[in-house]
């Protein structure tokens, strides 16, 4: 094969590969919407009125730890109902929370006293177990128990050194 024909298939390959790239992007990549992105804002102040203990779960739709913990916080939110809020906030429409918590990793659990205190994080994955035992410590008890009395106002930070081991 001469060099002009060599160079002439390396210039075809590179430009089918850009096509190919340009059409993954436009057909399989999630792009949010201006308004999707609006209906993605988490309001604190309104969670806060609410007077429970929140769970805040920092990630992005891409994020493959977030798409694992995305059922995990749905089911917590139908087991603790009214008694607690979970919430999944997406870094990017949130970019504001992420500064306030200063949140690094994806995904970040923040959970938060009624009065918008934090009271303990994790970085990465957190199973079911542990947030039951992180609400159990905040006063919370799953659909097996009503709510116990608040500690907020006796409340602080918490570490995950401070969450049972795991049996």
């Amino acid at each position: 094969m001469s060099r002009e024909s060599r160079l002439h298939f390396a210039i075809t390959l590179a430009v089918v590969a850009v096509f190919a790239v340009i059409v993954y992007m436009i057909f399989f990549m999630e792009r949010p919407t201006r308004d999707s992105a609006e209906e993605q804002r988490i309001d604190l102040q309104a969670m806060t009125a609410k007077r429970v203990p929140i769970l805040l779960e920092f990630g992005k739709g891409w994020c493959r730890p977030c798409k694992y913990m995305k059922p995990i916080l749905e089911d917590m939110a139908k087991e603790y109902g009214e008694r607690a809020v979970v919430a999944a906030v997406d870094m990017d429409a949130n970019y504001d929370l992420v500064r306030r918590f200063g949140v690094r990793v994806m995904p970040t659990q923040v959970f938060l006293w009624p009065d918008g205190r934090e009271f303990f994080r994790n970085e990465g994955v957190l199973e079911r177990e542990d947030i039951r035992t992180v609400f159990s410590k905040m006063g919370v008890n799953g659909a097996k128990g009503g709510q116990k009395q608040s500690r907020s106002a006796a409340g602080g930070q918490a570490t995950r050194e401070q969450l049972p081991e795991e049996a």
